[in-house]
C-alpha cells in the first residue's frame, strides 16, 4: 500500500506540511491526504499542516505545532514562565509571541494563543530539544518572557497585584539575569512597562 511507505517517510518528522509531502513524495496526488485523514491513518492540524496520530502523545506535541504552524513564532507568556516553574498553576493553553497576527486557535484539541510583537522586539530565545522528534523547539528564556508577559499582561499595575501573581520568588532570584532583564526591558522603550517590571524586581528578586 502506498499509504504505508508514505507513513515510513514521514514517521520521523511527527508533523509534516503540504510541502514537506511534495519533497518527500513529489508525485502523490493531495487527495490521498484527505482520505488517510478519514480512515485514520493520518491527523489534520490546520490548513496544510497533518501529523501522524501518536506524534499528539508527545509531551512537546503542543509547543513543536505552535512553532510551525504559526511561524514565526516562540513559546512565551505563561508557558515560558510554567516551563521556568515560575508560576504556581498549571497552564492549558500554548502560549507564544509572532511578528505576525495575533490570533487564538484549537489545533489537535489544544488551545493556542498568539500574541504580535514587533520584529526589533523578536528575540530574547533559544532553542531546546524535544527529544522523540529531534526537533527543536524555540522559547523565551526566563528574561524576555517575564518582559513579555508584564508588555501583554498590563492589566498587572499595582505592586499588589504583582504579588497576587506569587511568583517563585527562590526560583526567580536563583535564575534569573538581572542584567540581561533589563536590556530586554530597554528594547521596548516603553515607561509603563518598566514600572511594572521594576515593581516585579522589588518584590520577588531584591528582597
Amino acid at each position: 500500500m502506498i499509504v504505508m511507505g508514505f507513513l515510513d517517510k514521514v514517521k520521523d518528522l511527527g508533523i509534516f506540511s503540504t510541502a514537506d509531502v511534495d519533497i518527500l513524495y513529489p508525485n502523490l496526488d493531495r487527495r490521498r491526504l484527505f482520505e488517510w485523514k478519514l480512515k485514520g491513518y493520518i491527523k489534520k492540524i490546520r490548513n496544510d499542516w497533518y501529523c501522524i496520530p501518536e506524534f499528539l502523545e508527545d509531551p512537546y506535541s503542543a509547543w513543536i505545532i505552535a512553532n510551525l504552524v504559526h511561524a514565526p513564532s516562540y513559546i512565551s507568556l505563561e508557558s515560558a514562565l510554567d516551563h521556568y516553574g515560575l508560576i504556581p498553576e498549571g497552564v492549558f493553553m500554548t502560549t507564544s509571541v509572532t511578528t505576525k497576527r495575533p490570533i487564538q486557535i484549537t489545533m489537535a484539541g489544544h488551545a493556542y494563543a498568539y500574541s504580535h510583537i514587533q520584529t526589533k522586539q523578536f528575540k530574547g530565545y533559544g532553542l531546546i530539544a524535544s527529544g522523540t522528534y529531534a526537533r527543536k523547539i524555540r522559547i523565551a528564556t526566563l528574561e524576555k518572557a517575564l518582559v513579555d508577559f508584564f508588555y501583554f499582561r498590563s492589566n498587572y499595575k499595582t505592586s499588589k497585584e504583582i504579588s497576587e501573581l506569587r511568583f517563585n520568588g527562590p526560583v526567580l532570584r536563583e535564575h534569573l539575569r538581572k542584567e540581561r532583564l533589563l536590556q530586554h526591558l530597554d528594547e521596548f522603550q516603553n515607561k509603563e512597562l518598566e514600572k511594572r517590571v521594576r515593581s516585579m524586581l522589588k518584590i520577588y528578586y531584591d528582597a
